[in-house]
């Protein structure tokens, strides 16, 4: 039987074997494709429709990293197990994973913050003053918003990506991200307007729509917030006697006041039913 090298000489050549496999497979192929994906990731406020490749790069840089570690485990730990060199193998590994992770982390919030600045493009484009004023019942014929179905394609076309190529904790990390800054940027969004009791409709039905979107990020917090911010608008359509007892409903009873105000004062009726004291 051929004799590679000597009992005493496996451990060394088994790391000297080890750093090759790093050199070509981690750091000129993995890593390099991630620093590349970092860089195609679009600015937080793009102009366009964001193309969000850095997800697939994510997933393909992650499968190929779990075959390394399995190969890492499989062939490499029995070969210096009970050698110094053991420690040294177990600390390169770590140091990879961790400068791996370290940029995906960092590119996986600058592609959730571009999601963030279109979604937010669209609405400050799209979304009309009047949209809210409207001055016939023929409006509530339709479902939504123009502004609105928008968002919810691009939205559910994200989410779509985000589940195909994202595994394991990524994806609940990632979709409760994007989750929390779309909350935030559609409740400032509605912030800007002022609703007549159609445009209230209007505007309970694109949160509705908008809450039917995020379940499929099956995300619990996310979800919970999209609830409170539809129980929310629920306070610009809700007559005057009855805002009290809205208020102190269980969706919204936990919520400062100033939120409460917030929307309440948002109504056209605000200063003629004398809101200003309602929650006094």
């Amino acid at each position: 039987m051929l004799q590679l090298c000597t009992h005493s000489d496996l451990a060394g050549n088994a790391e000297k074997i080890l750093c090759v496999l790093i050199q070509y497979l981690v750091l000129e192929h993995i890593d390099y494709a991630v620093e590349l994906g970092l860089q195609a990731i679009p600015l937080p406020d793009p102009k366009s429709q964001p193309e969000i490749y850095f997800f697939d790069v994510v997933g393909q840089a992650n499968t190929l990293f779990h075959l390394f570690e399995k190969q890492f485990q499989d062939s490499l730990i029995p070969l210096v197990l009970s050698s110094p060199k053991h420690s040294l193998c177990l600390q390169k590994r770590r140091q990879l994973r961790e400068q791996l992770e370290g940029k995906i982390d960092t590119g996986l919030d600058r592609a959730v913050a571009a999601v963030a600045g279109w979604v937010r493009n669209i609405l400050s484009a799209e979304q009309k003053k009047t949209d809210f004023k409207p001055e016939d019942d023929s409006v509530l014929g339709q479902m939504n918003t123009p502004a609105c179905a928008k968002v919810v394609k691009f939205i559910s076309s994200i989410a779509q990506t985000i589940h195909s190529y994202l595994d394991g904790k990524n994806v609940e990390v990632v979709l409760t991200d994007l989750g929390t800054r779309l909350h935030r940027v559609i409740f400032d969004h509605l912030q800007q307007f002022q609703y007549n009791s159609l445009g209230a409709m209007l505007v309970i039905c694109d949160v509705n729509e908008y809450r039917r979107s995020i379940k499929d990020f099956k995300i619990p917090l996310v979800l919970e917030l999209f609830e409170k911010l539809h129980a929310l608008c629920n306070l610009l359509v809700v007559v005057p006697d009855n805002l009290k007892q809205v208020c102190s409903g269980e969706q919204l009873v936990g919520l400062d006041k100033s939120v409460l105000m917030g929307f309440i004062q948002l109504r056209y009726d605000f200063r003629t039913a004398k809101l200003a004291n309602v929650l006094k």
